[in-house]
């Protein structure tokens, strides 16, 4: 598989090569021969958006129009049928779950292991007992992230062992395991936290050690994230339209790194170069570097900040083509929601040569105010997304009622977007959501989560601190499989 990739990408490489080579004899002409070229190039299967070779030529020499890489009449229809066709292969076969999940040492739960069914599972009890730490399992199995801290000390069961002796010995860790059932096949996800004792009782937490497995062999989070797709939605979520810009951003890389490997790697080397030119900037406002130190950092944060970019224009074009009617239908409202991406690069296209284009041309303009502050302020770690309800912006002027359901729209359009982007049905996780739901708007989420193919039924982890017999009035929750959960301790009810 890697050498024929090599190999596609050598040959686009001479096709370019060969083109570029044929311009020399043109001076005049140079953009016209470079359209001619990316066109026959786009034409080809082998052909890569992101060659890095042939967008920096594009980007840099020919000046080329954004127009170029729109997609030729009758792609988007071709492409919509292939969806479809892929769809319908979908749907003969049995939809992607979670089929069995251990945790040893994480939060309160000393010792699990659960078996679960595809379909919905109704996990209840009083609060304080667990029910929001295992839905944090699975999206922590899932992204290596936790929905609610980013201290992994706190994800370690702190209480005494039962064995002072072997509490002396052994360091404090907690283990995660599950095994997804997918139509390719069964996969096995690990993840450790190891902690190192500190203080003279050992009490105290110091420093944690992350492992990672896939199938038994070590990893990196690349390898994981995206093995276990889940959409995970909780009453703190709300934040996503009254919160800062900083939330929002982490919703779009977490679940854009679910549907796509690519796009974390382009997050882990952005982050990576953004720090380094920052520190280059300072050096250059200190007078100890030359501004010319600050050109290899500046490429290559365009060249990852691009592919960012591209993937989040895209994801967030696609949710706001189908939230409108999830609103409406959740809200029982007329009114149109929309979400909007605010890039401080470029606000509308999705082709990556423009956008290449348009991040030089924004960092040659603000160049002089990088060095004055010594950050960069252009790319994606600074932009943001709107919610928009009829035209008013909903992160400023929304009700608190306003900005959940918009919220909650959105993470059911997540939803169907990622199962478009992946070909699986994700995992959904909702914490404590329905409580809060008018029986109407309980009936909409439950129907559109549980069976959103009429032949699927994907599986669903649902919380709740409402007594059972209150479920028992609506079908779905009745065939659930139910759980009870006291004091770290799942038992089927």
């Amino acid at each position: 598989m890697w050498s024929t990739a090599r190999s596609r990408s050598r040959s686009t490489a001479h096709l370019v090569s060969g083109w570029r080579q044929a311009s020399l004899g043109h001076r005049g002409d140079t953009s016209s021969v470079a359209r001619c070229a990316l066109r026959v190039a786009r034409r080809r299967k082998d052909f890569n958006l992101g060659d890095t070779e042939a967008w920096r030529w594009r980007g840099r020499s020919t000046g080329i129009s954004r127009r170029i890489c729109h997609p030729e009449p009758g792609t988007r229809n071709a492409e919509r049928g292939t969806r479809n066709a892929q769809r319908a292969t979908r749907n003969a076969q049995p939809p992607m779950w979670l089929s069995q999940l251990t945790l040893v040492n994480f939060r309160n739960f000393r010792a699990l292991r659960l078996e679960p069914q595809p379909g919905l599972l109704l996990f209840s009890g009083p609060n304080g007992q667990g029910k929001t730490n295992l839905l944090e399992a699975v999206y922590v199995l899932a992204t290596t992230r936790s929905p609610r801290t980013s201290v992994e000390r706190e994800l370690l069961c702190w209480r005494p062992a039962e064995d002072a002796d072997l509490a002396a010995v052994v360091p404090p860790f907690a283990r995660l395991e599950s095994r997804v059932r997918r139509r390719d096949g069964e996969v096995h996800l690990e993840l450790t936290f190891e902690a190192e004792r500190a203080g003279n009782n050992g009490a105290t937490p110091g420093a944690v050690t992350r492992g990672i497995k896939v199938n038994g062999l070590a990893t990196r989070a690349t390898g994981l994230v995206g093995q276990l797709p889940v959409v995970y939605f909780s009453p703190g979520d709300v934040d996503l339209a009254g919160g800062p810009p900083a939330g929002r951003r982490q919703y779009l890389n977490l679940a854009n790194s679910q549907a796509s490997p690519s796009h974390l790697r382009a997050l882990q080397r952005y982050n990576r170069v953004l720090l380094q030119r920052n520190q280059v900037l300072r050096l250059v406002r200190e007078r100890r570097q030359s501004s010319s130190a600050l050109e290899p950092w500046t490429e290559q944060m365009v060249e990852w900040g691009a592919q960012i970019l591209r993937q989040r224009l895209a994801m967030v074009s696609d949710v706001d083509r189908r939230i409108a009617g999830i609103f409406r239908d959740l809200a029982g409202t007329s009114e149109t929601l929309r979400v909007v991406y605010r890039s401080t690069v470029c606000d509308t296209s999705t082709d990556t040569v423009a956008l290449i284009e348009s991040f030089r041309e924004r960092q040659a303009t603000m160049g002089a105010r990088e060095v004055d502050q010594a950050v960069s302020l252009v790319g994606p770690h600074r932009d943001d997304f709107t919610f928009y309800l009829d035209g008013v912006d909903l992160n400023t002027y929304g009700s608190r009622g306003q900005q959940r359901l918009a919220v909650l729209a959105l993470k059911l359009a997540e939803a169907d977007w990622m199962r478009d982007e992946i070909g699986e049905l994700p995992v959904v996780l909702l914490d404590d959501v329905l409580s809060e739901l008018d029986p109407q708007r309980r009936e909409y989420v439950l129907r559109r989560v549980a069976q959103p193919e009429a032949s699927q039924q994907r599986q669903v982890w649902i919380t709740s601190t409402e007594a059972n017999e209150h479920w028992q009035t609506h079908d779905l929750l009745r065939a659930a499989q139910r759980y009870l959960i006291d004091a770290g301790r799942v038992r089927t009810a």
